[in-house]
């Protein structure tokens, strides 16, 4: 669940959406960074940062607590890859509260772990229709994984892409993202990933372009853009960079997550 690299002003942040603890009563589209130990940072805090930041939008949900407890049981077998009891748990909190996408984008996760990617991608439709303005990377996993289908990528691809996320230091997550895009170089997410990952911005703006010219999905060209635009603003391109933010926001395609955080850096960029 990776969105990356966003810059702020003259300061350069990586960001990634967490896996956030629902909670029975939530502010709807509330934007929460936190820092690599999960301490919570300020709007304040974050210009004044560097390094990597996680993110998260929260949103307006009561959450039954035996449909709550369930999901969080059945995070917690899968994290130990008992996923035939991860997903029997998880069919019961969707059976109590179908309407909350959480349990289900779950449940496309644990079948993407045990191969089954006609069965993900089922799930993570199931959770685009719940929440069509976008949830985690349903977006992606769906683009993917009808790539799949389809032909256009190599079958376990969007598996292998998610091997990113799993790495445990940059120069790996880097080696992979390179790897992916070298074999499919019209897979956009792992542009994205390098886009956040590079040091150089040179380097960074081109696999931008590589990311945009490879149709994404809405989601990764949200991320691209946002990125894209704050590069321009690090360079007193200001008014291109609100611009590119500007009109992302009324897009109807733009998913939540890429409103909520076009919002904030258009307010940052207008600010500096």
């Amino acid at each position: 669940m990776k969105f990356k690299t966003l810059i702020v002003g003259l300061t350069i942040l990586a960001f990634s959406s967490c896996q956030k603890t629902q909670q029975s009563n939530i502010k709807q589209n509330d934007i929460i960074f936190t820092d690599s130990l999960g301490n919570s940072l300020t709007k304040k805090d974050l210009i004044e940062s560097t390094g990597q930041a996680n993110y998260e939008i929260t949103r307006d949900m009561k959450i039954d607590s035996k449909a709550q407890q369930l999901h969080q049981e059945a995070r917690q077998l899968g994290q130990e890859a008992k996923y035939d009891l991860s997903i029997a748990k998880l069919n019961e909190a969707i059976k109590i509260q179908p309407n909350w996408a959480y349990p289900i984008y779950d449940l496309a996760y644990t079948y993407l772990l045990k191969g089954n990617f006609a069965k993900a991608l089922e799930f993570y439709k199931k959770t685009d229709e719940l929440e069509p303005k976008g949830f985690f990377t349903s977006k992606t996993a769906i683009y993917s994984l009808e790539g799949e289908q389809l032909g256009k990528f190599p079958k376990g691809l969007y598996l292998a892409y998610m091997q990113i996320e799993w790495a445990d230091n940059t120069n790996k997550k880097i080696e992979i993202a390179r790897a992916i895009t070298k074999k499919v170089p019209t897979f956009a997410p792992a542009w994205k990933e390098l886009s956040s990952l590079l040091d150089d911005k040179t380097e960074r703006l081109e696999a931008i372009e590589k990311g945009l010219s490879s149709n994404p999905d809405t989601e990764t060209e949200g991320i691209l853009q946002i990125n894209k635009a704050l590069i321009l603003a690090s360079e007193g391109k200001k008014e291109e960079a609100k611009n590119i933010v500007g009109n992302l926001i009324f897009l109807p395609q733009t998913t939540t997550t890429n409103v909520e955080l076009a919002k904030f850096v258009l307010k940052t960029i207008s600010e500096q």
